[in-house]
């Protein structure tokens, strides 16, 4: 899965040139925690964040009243709070790099931008979200299985042929690796039909289930 299939490519953004009380008050009018920074070219200069806004602001401490406070933040301009070092990402990236980027980085979301820097679009962590919701088929009824299994080779090819001779299709199927070498694998697909049979064929193939649960879909 690409960056491209859940970016969304329509974004706000500020130019430099921009008061800080302007892009404060569109943050707040379009709930946003960022603000990609862009030329005329749709080109990213920077980014500013609502803690940008929060640092740049008087504390509530202050004396100022808020009409002073926020005379001043109309004297500033973007360009004097902004990050000039952005993190950007690729339409052609993928989901998995971009999770990583967000959760290394520790931000909400990221400009995606083509060859030549210029701005196509963003995406967030409610994306990676909803691509994690697709990717687990958790708007779909199924059941889910989990079983274990040690280090080796053809684990998924195997199980995946039980589920075959079975008559059932896949929905999906991940695995993780565990801290003891062992890994991990899930896989959800709609047993309503077929019984739970796949079941004792995954036992008998010498794996250790460790869950089974089933789910209606998820609107």
């Amino acid at each position: 899965m690409l960056v491209k299939a859940f970016m969304t490519p329509v974004v706000v953004t500020v130019r430099e040139d921009q008061s800080m009380l302007e892009a404060r008050e569109t943050m707040r009018g379009k709930n946003l925690n960022s603000l990609p920074v862009v030329d005329d070219l749709k080109r990213v200069r920077g980014i500013i964040t609502s803690e940008d806004i929060g640092k740049a602001s008087p504390s509530d401490a202050s004396t100022l009243s808020r009409y002073e406070a926020n005379y001043l933040l109309g004297r500033l301009k973007v360009r004097d709070i902004m990050s000039r070092t952005v993190i950007t990402v690729e339409a052609d990236d993928t989901i998995e790099y971009v999770a990583y980027k967000l959760y290394k980085y520790k931000v909400n979301a990221l400009p995606v931008v083509d060859e030549n820097n210029k701005l196509v679009g963003i995406i967030s962590q409610t994306d990676i979200f909803r691509a994690f919701v697709e990717i687990m088929a958790m708007d779909r009824s199924c059941t889910r299985i989990s079983f274990k299994t040690g280090d080796k080779v053809g684990v998924v090819a195997e199980v995946s042929n039980l589920y075959k001779d079975a008559g059932i299709n896949i929905i999906s199927i991940v695995s993780r690796q565990l801290e003891d070498g062992s890994a991990e694998v899930v896989v959800r697909a709609n047993l309503s039909d077929h019984g739970m049979g796949v079941v004792e064929s995954i036992r008998e193939a010498g794996y250790e289930i460790t869950s089974i649960d089933t789910y209606e879909g998820i609107e």
